[in-house]
Formats: C-alpha cells, sequence, structure tokens
C-alpha cells in the first residue's frame, strides 16, 4: 500500500512538467521555447516546424518515462524501490528539459540566421505608477501563523513541527516582498503595457504566497488531527495538497493567458530581447545584474542569477541534491535494518536504531511492562513506518500516545511510562533483550 501511495503521489509530475513546457510553445512577451522573436516569426514555417518537433519529442519523453515507472512498480524489494524511485523522479525533473534544450538551440540558430536579433536599447520606464497598488498586508499572514500555533493547546508532542510551520508561514511575507524584486515586465516602448503585466504579476504572486500560508496552517491542524485518526488525517492531507496545486497551477496558468492575450500584438518594432542572458532559455546569467534572485520571463517563478555567489552556492547544492537522492535506497536500508539496541546502566535505560536514539532515566520510570505483541489500532503520527522499523511519534487507545524504537516483526516490546506522563515503546531484532531489561527495571523496584 505505501508502495501505490508512493507511485500515485509523483507519477503525475513529468506529465505536468511536459504541460508547462509545451504551454511555452504560445508566444508569450514575444517568447516561444525561451527564445525572443519579432511577430512575423509567429507565422514562419521553419519556426513552427520546430515547435511541432518539440511538441512530438516532449510526448515521446513522457511515454519512456511512464513505461520506466510502470516496470518499478513491479519491484519486490523495498529499498530497491526506492532506489529506482528516486533515480526516476531525478529523471522526471532533467529529462522533459533535454527536448526544450535542443528545440531552444536550434530557434536561436535560426534566429541569427534570419536576422532576428534585436538592438540593444536602454529604455527608462517609471514605475511609479506601480505605487498606487498596495502590497498585501503583512496582517493577511498573521492569522495562519496563530492557527499553526493552536495544536499546541491540544498537543504538544508534536510542538516542534508546529512552531515550525508557524514560523514558515511569517517567513512568507518576507519571502513575497523579497523574492519579488520589483523589476518591471517590460515587453517594449509600451508603457501602459508594462504597467499592467507588472501589476497581474505581483497580484498573482500575492495570492501564490497567501495559498501556501493558510494551506500550511491547514497542514498544522491535519497533523493534530492524527491523533484521534489517521484516516481523517491522510484524507485532510491529500485533500489540503490538492486544493493547493490545483489553485497554484490555476494562478500560473491565469498569469500566463494574460502575458500571451495582452503580448499578441507586440513584437512588430522594437522589443525587450535579453535572449543572451539565458542559457537554454531557462538559467539566468548576467553578471551585470547584482540581484540574486530575479523572475522567470513567463509566469509566476522566480529563478537566480548563476552569476552571482548565491546562485552558484545554490546551484551546486541543487545539482548535489539530485545525484544524491539515488543514493537514498542504500541509506535508507542502513537505517532500516541496522541493528536495534536495547541497554540499561545505573542511570538510565538506552534504544538505539538506525534511524533514533531513546534514553530514559531509570529514576523517572513509573510502570514497566511487556507486551507480546503491538496495539492494533497503533498508528503513526510523526516519524519512519516501515516493514522492519517503527520509530517516532505514535498513538493508540491502549497505550496513548508513544515514542517508539522497534522492529515490528519481532516481539516481544518494552513498554515504559515515566512520573511526567511519557510514554515509550521499545524493542530489539531478536527479543531476547527485552525481557532482560525489564526484569532488571522490576527487581530493582
Amino acid at each position: 500500500m505505501s508502495k501505490l501511495i508512493l507511485w500515485l503521489s509523483v507519477i503525475w509530475l513529468p506529465f505536468l512538467m511536459v504541460y508547462l513546457l509545451i504551454n511555452e510553445t504560445k508566444f508569450k512577451k514575444n517568447i516561444v521555447l525561451g527564445v525572443t522573436l519579432p511577430q512575423e516569426a509567429r507565422k514562419d514555417a521553419d519556426v513552427l516546424k520546430e515547435i511541432a518537433s518539440f511538441k512530438k519529442n516532449a510526448w515521446t519523453m513522457i511515454g519512456i518515462l511512464t513505461a520506466m515507472a510502470v516496470l518499478m512498480y513491479f519491484f519486490s524489494d523495498n529499498n530497491a524501490f526506492m532506489t529506482m524511485w528516486m533515480t526516476w523522479l531525478v529523471f522526471s525533473i532533467i529529462l522533459p528539459y533535454v527536448p526544450y534544450f535542443i528545440s531552444n538551440t536550434r530557434l536561436k540558430t535560426l534566429k541569427n540566421e534570419k536576422g532576428w536579433v534585436q538592438e540593444k536599447r536602454t529604455i527608462r520606464v517609471d514605475t511609479s505608477v506601480l505605487k498606487s497598488q498596495k502590497w498585501l498586508s503583512p496582517w493577511l499572514f498573521v492569522p495562519p501563523v496563530i492557527l499553526c500555533l493552536v495544536p499546541l493547546i491540544f498537543d504538544r508532542n508534536m510542538a516542534v513541527l508546529y512552531i515550525i510551520f508557524a514560523l514558515m508561514c511569517a517567513g512568507f511575507w518576507f519571502g513575497y516582498r523579497w523574492l519579488y524584486r520589483n523589476k518591471a515586465e517590460m515587453v517594449d516602448e509600451n508603457a501602459g503595457l508594462t504597467e499592467v503585466l507588472t501589476r497581474i504579476r505581483r497580484y498573482n504572486w500575492g495570492k501564490m504566497w497567501l495559498l501556501i500560508s493558510y494551506g500550511m496552517a491547514a497542514y498544522a491542524i491535519a497533523a493534530c488531527m492524527s491523533y484521534r485518526s489517521v484516516l481523517v488525517s491522510v484524507l485532510v492531507t491529500v485533500g489540503i495538497t490538492a486544493v493547493i496545486c490545483f489553485y497554484a497551477f490555476r494562478l500560473e496558468m491565469k498569469t500566463r493567458r494574460l502575458q500571451e492575450k495582452l503580448t499578441a500584438d507586440s513584437g512588430g518594432d522594437w522589443y525587450v530581447d535579453d535572449d543572451d542572458h539565458w542559457i537554454g532559455g531557462v538559467f539566468y546569467y548576467n553578471p551585470d545584474d547584482s540581484r540574486f534572485i530575479i523572475n522567470q520571463r513567463i509566469g509566476l517563478n522566480s529563478s537566480v542569477n548563476l552569476a552571482h555567489p548565491g546562485g552558484k552556492i545554490m546551484t551546486v547544492l541543487l545539482v548535489l541534491m539530485l545525484l544524491g537522492m539515488p543514493l537514498l535506497g542504500g541509506f535508507l536500508d542502513i537505517g532500516m535494518t541496522k541493528e536495534i539496541t536495547l541497554t540499561m546502566d545505573d542511570n538510565k535505560v538506552v534504544c538505539t536504531s538506525g534511524m533514533g536514539n531513546y534514553s530514559v532515566s531509570r529514576e523517572d520510570i513509573s510502570e514497566v511492562r511487556v507486551l507480546e505483541e503491538l496495539p492494533s489500532d497503533l498508528r503513526r503520527r510523526f516519524g519512519t513506518a516501515t516493514d522492519t522499523l517503527l520509530e517516532g511519534s505514535y498513538a493508540s487507545e491502549e497505550i496513548g500516545t508513544a515514542r517508539l524504537n522497534l522492529d515490528p516483526r519481532q516481539g516481544p516490546f518494552l513498554l515504559i511510562r515515566t512520573a511526567d506522563g511519557d510514554v515509550y515503546l521499545f524493542g530489539t531484532r531478536d527479543g531476547s533483550q527485552v525481557k532482560e531489561v525489564a526484569s532488571a527495571l522490576k527487581n530493582q523496584d
């Protein structure tokens, strides 16, 4: 079931990426497939041929990625499946851009051959008119911060998670203001068009960050609800994710449609052409631009300036993260199969696995029990849950909220309650240490 959920949760990713890339075959702000072209190019036979070729290659890539995903589903070994799946995710992120880069290169060559390279000009736009459109008030971000902290009243076990959610919502306000760098959405010498495009982007940009903030608050409430019903928590989490993705996609496409419509007549005379700064139409490199974060030319997204030190660092970290994803299966294998030890000395009981390390002071222990089987209604609240390891915060009607570190396949299990009301449930992969530690603790009492 976990494999099926993982499969369904990301199988749509390459379809979404290809759809967004194919959307860039429609001229917006005189740009198609990352190349700026004049009005006459929109009906040019060579340009149309390259657009058709890109669409064909993009859907071919979808077929390849889908076939790979279907084959991987039949891997029986969980760690091998995870390794293959992470590799597939890397391919799903990178491969759709291969036909995009190829077509971008061909169109740039065609652009030079036909003499469509635009002359460079310095155009000044009075952006003071944009001040009439106010930024979203920071007070609009206060309710989601408060909502993220409300679960603390009912559940202190995941206090760190709720506080992190609240801090993220507060940070979204700064992201909204800082990441949008106030660069005018200039297309040509039409100042009115520049104003309208800038206002549209700023407005939808604010709605996007506000949507994410309230979505984060909903996640916090859903996490708190898992104490009573894991099914309700899962359904609510899936629902929240679906709503956020739907409206975020809707805002992106709405912005793109307006950019396409408003610039349909542009490109006849002089127009902005900064293709020299966009590698493959995707990566921005401009040593003369001091900004770290810049606006993508199409849609709502932002990007980084690779010529900026911060851009270089972020790009290296991203590449390392992508290269490290296929290794996740190996790391999980080590973490999930490493020996679980349960030891005791004069001061404390310690349970250590590949994913967690727990210690309980002996003087704080108020109750010790040995369970031959795990509670039937045990449900995860936060942590790791696999066939070979349960680690983190769990709950059941029988034992309440407890911190687990055990292999669910091998009993018995040691239940420890403290005078402060904390509950721990430990186990090892051979079961031998559990009864020994339990006996020693009871004899001490």
